[in-house]
C-alpha cells in the first residue's frame, strides 16, 4: 500500500511539473482574447441551442468542456503577458472561489501565503518561470467572479525587478497598469482596493494591476446569449440609402457585410428606360457607369454568439444630377460579391411634387411592421423618402433587434431613401452606439451633438429638421442648444414648407408622460418660424393635434403648427385622457402616414392610413398660391408615380 500511495505521490507531482507541457505554442503567437472569443461563439453558436447557451452562462465548468485545446490556451495565457531578461517568480493572488481556472494548466500551486483586499483574504498562487514571454489568462468565462485577480512579479534569484525591467502587453480591452506593490496600494487601477497583511516576499514587487470593472471581459457572453437568425456573410445586406446634406446631389448607401470584406464600392449609373422587348431579370443597359469608393468599420456585439463581428460600409456619392433615377448595386468589386441592382432617384433641384411617408415607433412586432411598410410603399408609388420618428428598435444596443428590423425592412429600404430619428430606446445601456453605426446622416447639427443625431435638409420646396428629443429631455442645456441650432437653421430657410421631427411629443398622447422642457425651449421657434408640422413618436397612441400656437389652438394652420405622434408597431398605450388640444386620437392602432404637397398649388395632403389600406385620419393645409414664375417651373413636372422601376419591379415603382 506504501508503495502505490508513494507512486500515486509521483504521478501527481509528475502531472502539476507538466501542467505547461500541453503549450505547444509560444505565447507572443497565441491569438487575441478577444479573437478567440468570437471564435468560440461562432463554432458553439453553430453546435448548442440558445438554451443550452444560456445555461451556461454561469456554468464555468460547462463552458471549460466545450473548448478546444487552442482556445482554452489562448484565454489562459493572453489577457497579459510580459517578457522578463531573467526568470521570475510569479504570484497570482485571488479569492478562493474565484480561481482563474490557468492556474491548474500553467502549473501554479498555493504558496500558503495571502493578502486582504477589502477586508477578503485572497490566496497567493505560485509558479517560477524561465527567462522570456510569460502570458496569464481571463478572469474567467463566466460573470459569478466578484474580483479581479492581481499578479506580482519579482526575480526568481532574489532582490528587486525595475518597473522598466518588464516589457508588458495587455488585451487591448483591459486596463493593466504596472505598479511597485506596497502594502496599501490598490489591488484595482480603476478604484481604491488597498492591499493589506502584504507578503515580505511581494513586499517591493511589480504589481500588475488590473481594472476592476474588466473582471468580466473573458465571458464567452454577458447575461442571456442571443444568436441572430439573420446572420451577416459577405454578401451585402442590410442595404438603406440616405438623403444627403443637398439630395438632389448626394446620396449615402450603407450596408452590412461579415467582419472579412474590407473594400466599400457603390457601382452607379443613369437609368434607362427599359422597353417591353427586354429581359427584365437582366442586368440594366448602363451608360456613364460609375464607381465610388467608401470606408468601412468592424462592430463587435459579443452577446451576438454565432455572428459577434460584422462591418458596415458606408459610400457617399456626390456629383449626381437632380431628379433622375440611378441604377445602382453595392459590393466589395469582386464578380460573386455584388449585391441585386435597385434603383433611387435623387431629389430635384427645385419645388416640384413631394410625398413622402412617415412612420412612428416600430420597436416590436416586426413581422407585421414589415408588412405595413411593405404594404405602404407599394400602394403609394411616388414617395420620395420615408421619415421615421424613433425608437426603430426595442433595445438599441442588441444587435439582434437591428438584425431583424433590416431583414423585415429590406423589399424598402434599398429602393426608398430612409431619414430616421433616434429615440430613448436606442439609447439604451450604451447611448446610441449602434445606431450611429448604421446611418450615415446629414452632419450639419449641433457642434456639440454627436453628427446625425440632429441634421436639416431640403428638398425641393420644403425643409426638414431631425432634432433628437432624447438628449434634450435629460438636460435642459441640450433643449436649450438644439433651440438655438432650430431657430438658426429656421432663419435661414427660404422654404414654403417647414417640417421638424423627433421623438418625444410636445404634447402627449399618453396618459401621464410630458416632456415640458422641450415645450418650453421648442414651441416657442416652432412658433416664431411657423412650422407647417411637427411629427413625433414614443408615446404609442395616435395623436393629431389642430393648429397651435402659443400652446393655444388657433383658427387654421395658416396661424400655427399640428402636432402629430404615431406608432407602426404592435406596442400600444390603450388609453387616452381627453385633452383640450387632441384634434383626432385612437389607440390600438398601428398606422403610417403620407404627406402629399402639391406645389403649384401649394396644398399639402396629410393622410393617416392602417395596415388595410383604410384611412383612418386626414387633413388639407392650403397656402396661398405660388408666384406664377415657380408655378411655371414645376408646371411641366413628371410625377413620381411615372418612375421607373428596379430591373426586376413593375415599371411603376422606383
Amino acid at each position: 500500500m506504501y508503495v502505490r500511495k508513494r507512486g500515486g505521490r509521483w504521478l501527481l507531482l509528475l502531472t502539476l511539473a507538466c501542467a505547461g507541457c500541453r503549450q505547444s505554442t509560444p505565447v507572443e503567437d497565441l491569438p487575441g482574447v478577444r479573437e478567440s472569443l468570437d471564435a468560440v461563439g461562432v463554432r458553439l453558436g453553430a453546435v448548442k441551442s440558445e438554451h443550452e447557451l444560456t445555461a451556461a452562462v454561469t456554468r464555468q465548468s460547462q463552458l471549460l468542456s466545450w473548448l478546444k485545446h487552442s482556445e482554452r490556451e489562448a484565454l489562459g495565457r493572453n489577457a497579459v503577458r510580459f517578457r522578463s531578461d531573467a526568470p521570475t517568480i510569479v504570484a497570482v493572488a485571488c479569492p478562493a472561489k474565484s480561481a482563474p481556472f490557468w492556474l491548474s494548466d500553467q502549473g501554479f500551486r498555493r504558496s500558503g501565503r495571502s493578502i486582504q483586499v477589502d477586508g477578503l483574504s485572497w490566496e497567493v498562487h505560485e509558479r517560477t518561470f524561465t527567462a522570456g514571454w510569460v502570458g496569464l489568462g481571463v478572469n474567467g468565462l463566466d460573470r459569478t467572479s466578484d474580483d479581479h485577480y492581481a499578479a506580482f512579479v519579482r526575480p526568481a534569484t532574489g532582490g528587486a525587478l525595475a518597473l522598466e525591467a518588464l516589457e508588458v502587453r495587455p488585451d487591448p480591452e483591459t486596463a493593466w497598469r504596472v505598479v511597485e506593490a506596497r502594502e496599501g496600494v490598490s489591488a484595482a487601477s480603476d478604484r481604491h482596493r488597498p492591499i493589506a497583511d502584504l507578503p515580505a516576499e511581494l513586499d517591493g514587487s511589480v504589481l500588475l494591476q488590473p481594472a476592476h470593472d474588466r473582471r468580466h471581459a473573458g465571458v464567452v457572453a454577458v447575461g442571456r446569449i442571443w444568436k441572430t437568425h439573420s446572420a451577416s456573410s459577405p454578401i451585402p445586406d442590410q442595404v438603406s440609402v440616405s438623403l444627403g446634406e443637398d439630395p438632389a446631389h448626394r446620396l449615402v448607401w450603407s450596408w452590412r457585410t461579415s467582419a472579412d470584406v474590407t473594400k466599400s464600392l457603390v457601382r452607379i449609373a443613369p437609368a434607362k428606360f427599359q422597353t417591353p422587348e427586354e429581359d427584365p431579370t437582366s442586368p440594366p443597359e448602363l451608360l456613364d457607369l460609375r464607381l465610388v469608393d467608401g470606408r468601412s468599420s468592424t462592430i463587435r456585439t459579443s452577446t451576438v454568439v454565432n455572428d459577434p463581428l460584422i462591418r458596415r460600409h458606408t459610400v457617399v456619392v456626390d456629383d449626381l444630377e437632380p431628379d433622375t433615377v440611378y441604377y445602382y448595386s453595392v459590393g466589395d468589386g469582386s464578380p460573386e460579391r455584388w449585391g441585386p441592382w435597385r434603383t433611387v432617384r435623387t431629389g430635384p433641384a427645385r419645388p416640384k411634387r413631394l410625398e413622402f411617408l412617415y412612420l412612428g415607433d416600430a420597436q416590436t412586432g416586426f413581422e407585421s411592421w414589415g408588412n405595413l411598410l411593405t404594404a405602404a410603399y407599394r400602394r403609394h408609388p411616388g414617395l420620395d423618402f420615408a421619415l421615421l420618428a424613433g425608437d426603430l428598435v426595442d433595445r438599441g444596443n442588441e444587435r439582434t433587434n437591428w438584425d431583424h428590423f433590416f431583414m423585415r425592412a429590406a423589399p424598402v429600404f434599398d429602393r426608398l431613401p430612409l431619414m430616421p430619428a433616434a429615440g430613448n430606446h436606442e439609447y439604451l445601456d450604451q447611448g446610441p452606439r449602434l445606431y450611429n453605426s448604421f446611418f450615415r446622416l446629414p452632419q450639419n447639427g449641433p457642434t456639440d451633438l454627436a453628427p446625425g443625431l440632429a441634421y436639416t435638409f431640403h428638398y425641393g420646396g420644403a425643409f426638414f429638421a431631425v432634432l433628437d428629443g432624447t438628449s434634450a429631455v435629460w438636460s435642459e442645456a441640450e433643449a436649450v442648444r438644439q433651440a438655438e441650432w432650430l431657430d438658426s437653421a429656421l432663419a435661414s430657410t427660404h422654404a414654403d414648407w417647414k417640417f421638424v421631427m423627433f421623438h418625444h411629443p410636445i404634447y402627449p398622447s399618453h396618459p401621464w408622460r410630458d416632456n415640458p422642457t422641450l415645450r418650453k425651449h421648442w414651441v416657442p421657434v416652432f412658433d416664431r418660424h411657423h412650422v407647417d408640422m411637427v411629427l413625433q413618436g414614443h408615446d404609442h397612441a395616435y395623436l393629431r393635434t389642430p393648429p397651435m400656437r402659443n400652446h393655444q389652438r388657433v383658427s387654421t394652420p395658416a396661424d400655427g403648427t399640428v402636432y402629430v405622434v404615431s406608432v407602426s408597431g404592435d406596442k400600444f398605450v390603450h388609453d387616452q385622457p381627453r385633452r383640450e388640444y387632441i384634434e383626432v386620437g385612437r389607440t390600438d392602432l398601428s398606422t403610417y402616414q403620407t404627406i402629399e404637397i402639391d406645389e403649384p398649388e401649394g396644398r399639402l395632403t396629410y393622410r393617416s392610413w392602417t395596415a388595410t389600406g383604410e384611412i383612418a385620419d386626414s387633413l388639407v393645409i392650403q397656402k396661398s398660391v405660388v408666384d406664377d414664375q415657380r408655378r411655371s417651373l414645376v408646371k411641366g413636372r413628371q410625377t413620381s408615380v411615372d418612375r421607373l422601376a428596379t430591373p426586376t419591379d413593375s415599371p411603376s415603382r422606383h
